[in-house]
């Protein structure tokens, strides 16, 4: 059986025509074992994606969108993520991550991603925690540079960044407004980026 589902109007929709790009973060939902991956379609190669071009070069493949969900079977769920308005999407995905109450976090160790983004399981833009380009070392309170993964710790509703990339430190965040609270590199200490 194939499933058919509406992804994000830059995709196209599942027909058995997919193939990943190299895989940015994997993420079990413990409410319901869903799996969610986090795909990189911009990392296939254009003899790789005939099928996406316009016009089509081959039948074969399309990639699918940046966020999939499948459940335990393995059946494509829902789709969607990447650029969109409102949010500067990274420019390579690294680490996934759903909070306890049911958001996405998205990083992006590309060259000049500086920002976390924060979305709802359909994919609406919720918060994002800096800005692309604008990193300025290990002890930025605004930025980040490479961030890996933003991990959310319920007690505090915090969000812990490992920043680690380019930069030495975790930096934590408001969950809700992504303000700035506290940061640390290498044994608990200011990181030093001399």
């Amino acid at each position: 059986e194939v499933p058919t589902f509406e992804v994000d109007p830059f995709w196209p929709k599942f027909d058995g025509n997919w193939i990943f790009g190299s895989i940015g973060g994997v993420y079990v939902d413990p409410t319901n074992d869903h799996v969610w991956v986090l795909n990189r379609p911009r990392t296939l190669e254009k003899d790789e994606d005939y099928a996406a071009q316009k016009p089509m070069a081959a039948d074969c493949c399309v990639p699918p969108a940046y966020v999939q969900e499948f459940d335990q079977n393995g059946k494509a769920l829902r789709s969607w993520g990447g650029p969109g308005a409102g949010y500067e999407w990274p420019a390579n995905e690294h680490g996934l991550s759903i909070d306890s109450k049911g958001n996405f976090w998205i990083a992006g160790n590309g060259m000049g991603d500086a920002q976390v983004l924060k979305f709802d399981k359909n994919g609406k833009f919720l918060l994002q925690i800096g800005h692309a380009g604008k990193g300025t070392g290990s002890n930025d309170t605004e930025n980040f540079n490479r961030p890996t993964k933003a991990t959310y710790y319920a007690k505090t509703n915090e969000v812990f960044v490992s920043d680690g990339y380019n930069n030495r430190r975790v930096a934590v965040f408001d969950a809700d407004t992504g303000k700035y609270k506290r940061h640390w590199g290498a044994y608990g200490k200011r990181p030093d980026d001399a």
